[in-house]
């Protein structure tokens, strides 16, 4: 439903007990969590979960108010409304009435306007009494509410992602000041949910809490989006052995190294990661498999959560989805080590790469061609660990190939974000939720 529609949909007051009653249903599920927590923790220091659903709480509440109030509102307002309708048959009778008396004193020879106590004549046309076509109230309001965008869409406010303009009702304000409509904060958090370079949700390098648009999400939602952030935040992960399975398992159902999975109820042994067993672990020959597959394949081993990266291209700074620095040479956390922070092959790589992209199908002399190379691997040298200050550069008209983020490697076609300092090109999503 597009936003100009939903603001000329009123509400009806069934709805708005369906959504009454859902809200209250998320606050007895808040209940039931709040009753499992209590005692085990400090009361002075509750953990960042509990700290989440209470400030839920508060919001839910308050919503549950404005929907309410909101329903009264609609109940005084169909009130007055089938009233006014009542008034004006009567009205209507009592003016049929009076041209009934006045044709009856006509037609027995007197003159109805010097009668006693009569009543103003009746004037043809009056609006008062003018019925004009049947109209529920619904579709008067609805009548109303199509003219009120018309003359109030200078304050409606555009979505950073989806480029649409929203009402202020229906747009929210990360801590960076950068909006978003409700709809796209939310698809952030989900699609965080399941994406680890976008957990934490953040915009421009700041983190947005939960509670912004927790009020938008479903019990269903905020339990994946919970069991993610639990997920993400473990260094040491198990998953289950139950390879049909395969699903994350808490460190709160680990036992003495014995991994419980609450799904199918597989155990795990939370040390080798293979089927719960007696005794020491047994050698895992399909890691050591991986590993002999990975050192003849350059790859690196996260020193933080142990997870395999490649180096495509670039300088040897890596950043793991872990958040993790390291270096790419010898494995151990950046900036402490004295290897180079360059392979010469991957430096002209990429400085061809990008003179590639800049000039596109435009034919350069090879004198032309290897300045600008050598001219790309001097900056790439000088910027390669840019941390993007300053606003970026919207690039355009990228002709039938579009443009290729940079982070992501998603292809776009309106546009591109070019850093003004380095010149690497990044999407929206990447410019605003993955850069760190």
């Amino acid at each position: 439903m597009s936003a100009a529609l939903a603001t000329t949909q009123p509400a009806h007051p069934a709805h708005l007990d369906d959504e009454i009653m859902a809200l209250a249903l998320q606050l007895e599920e808040i209940d039931i969590h709040s009753k499992g927590q209590k005692g085990k923790h400090k009361a002075c220091s509750p953990p960042d979960i509990d700290v989440a659903f209470s400030a839920f709480q508060a919001e839910l509440q308050q919503a549950i108010g404005l929907l309410e109030d909101l329903k009264c509102a609609h109940s005084i307002a169909l009130a007055v409304d089938t009233d006014s309708q009542l008034i004006r048959e009567i009205a209507q009778e009592e003016a049929q009435g009076e041209r009934d008396r006045r044709l009856a004193l006509q037609l027995s020879g007197q003159n109805p306007d010097l009668a006693l106590d009569a009543p103003p004549p009746y004037e043809e046309g009056s609006q008062e009494d003018d019925a004009g076509p049947s109209m529920t109230y619904a579709e008067r309001q609805r009548t109303v509410l199509e003219k009120l965008p018309l003359r109030s869409r200078d304050k409606w406010l555009q979505c950073i992602a989806c480029i649409d303009k929203f009402p202020p009702h229906e747009i929210v304000h990360a801590p960076c000041g950068t909006i978003y409509c409700t709809d796209c904060m939310k698809t952030l958090f989900m699609k965080s949910a399941k994406d680890q370079s976008l957990y934490p949700p953040s915009c421009h390098r700041q983190e947005i809490p939960l509670t912004l648009i927790a009020w938008k999400m479903s019990s269903e939602e905020l339990a994946q989006f919970n069991t993610a952030a639990i997920e993400f935040s473990t260094l040491d992960r198990t998953y289950c052995s139950n390879l049909p399975c395969g699903k994350f398992i808490s460190p709160d159902h680990i036992v003495a190294g014995r991994a419980t999975c609450e799904h199918c109820g597989e155990e795990t042994c939370a040390y080798c990661k293979h089927g719960s067993h007696t005794g020491d672990c047994p050698e895992d020959r399909e890691l050591q498999a991986t590993l002999e597959l990975a050192e003849g394949m350059r790859w690196r081993r996260c020193y933080n959560c142990r997870n395999m990266l490649e180096l495509r291209s670039g300088c040897y700074h890596m950043t793991c989805l872990c958040k993790a620095e390291f270096c790419y040479v010898c494995g151990v956390e950046w900036k402490n080590c004295s290897c180079d922070r360059w392979d010469e092959d991957n430096l002209e790589e990429q400085a061809e790469h990008r003179v590639a992209r800049d000039v596109g199908w435009m034919p350069l002399p090879p004198q032309e061609r290897q300045q600008r190379v050598r001219a790309m691997r001097q900056e790439l040298l000088e910027t390669h660990e840019c941390d993007h200050p300053g606003r970026f550069e919207k690039i355009q008209h990228g002709g039938r190939r579009g443009f290729q983020c940079e982070m992501c490697d998603t292809r776009h076609w309106k546009f591109i974000l070019q850093c003004r300092r380095c010149h690497i090109q990044l999407c929206q999503e990447c410019r605003c939720n993955r850069v760190r």
